[in-house]
């Protein structure tokens, strides 16, 4: 199978100043390392590699390294990257080298088709896992795997085992484990209780100044008492309320009789 090439050059210069120097001319500083290459650091045009990985396999694509000069080649793929926050420009790639005879560990999309019947009766779908971590051979990539969800109801989830793999695809995962699910939708409360809830009292909040008591409950001091309400103390009576009158002995009120 015939890999999209990439020329590199080798950096004997390394830190902040060479690496900016080499942006400047618009090449980008990186390491190319594997079991049988010692980390070596290298350069490369970053627009070419953009251009690349635009391509369906995105950082899944091997690609072919040719040292300038001598020829030498070798087949890798882009192990972790640095871009900048905003414009977006390739910092620094670390690519690792894999040998065309061997499997390599790939992360693959998921791509759902259809709609899932739950969803048609108010159900929500979660996509468990965007991407699939599987291993096989450089040359047997897949660009996606496909998920269909049109017969998921309310409560099913698809599988990992149920996967349609491609030859010499294998799964790196767990065959129970679910990849996308239907969920029932959350429950809203009835108008009635949320009615309800409003209107009761909050345990614990303070009486607002000059309202009213509820029936049957000491009012705030300062504020009027409901009827048949005991008054809060040291707050006035209710209007045409009788106070107790003090009785002495005999049943007559007490006082000091009056001079002839």
């Amino acid at each position: 199978m015939e890999f999209q090439k990439l020329e590199i050059e080798l950096r004997t210069e390394r830190g902040k100043g060479p690496a900016r120097r080499l942006r400047a001319r618009g090449l980008v500083p990186g390491v190319v390392y594997g079991p049988a290459l010692p980390s070596t650091a290298i350069a490369f045009d970053g627009k070419k590699l953009r251009r690349m990985m635009a391509n369906e396999l995105g950082l899944n694509q091997v690609v072919e390294l040719k040292f300038a000069g001598d020829g030498k080649s070798v087949l890798a793929m882009v192990q972790d990257h640095h871009a900048h926050a905003v414009l977006r420009d390739l910092l620094h790639v670390d690519f690792i080298t894999v040998d065309p005879e061997k499997p390599v560990d790939v992360r693959i999309p998921v791509v759902t088709t259809g709609k899932s019947k739950g969803e048609e009766f108010g159900g929500r779908l979660i996509v468990v896992f965007r991407e699939i971590p599987m291993r096989c051979l450089p040359a047997k990539i897949p660009v996606k795997i496909e998920v269909d969800i049109s017969e998921l109801g309310i409560g099913h989830s698809f599988k990992a085992g149920q996967l349609k793999l491609p030859e010499g695809v294998q799964l790196r995962l767990d065959p129970a484990q679910a990849i996308v699910a239907v969920i029932a939708p959350e429950a809203e409360p009835k108008a009635e209780e949320a009615a309800a809830v409003e209107g009761a009292p909050v345990e614990g909040a303070p009486t607002v100044p000059g309202a009213p008591a509820a029936p049957g409950a000491p009012a705030a001091p300062g504020a009027p008492a409901a009827p048949g309400a005991p008054a809060a103390p040291g707050a006035p009576a209710a209007a045409g309320a009788k106070g107790p009158e003090a009785k002495g002995k005999g049943g007559e009120a007490k006082g000091k009789p009056g001079k002839k």
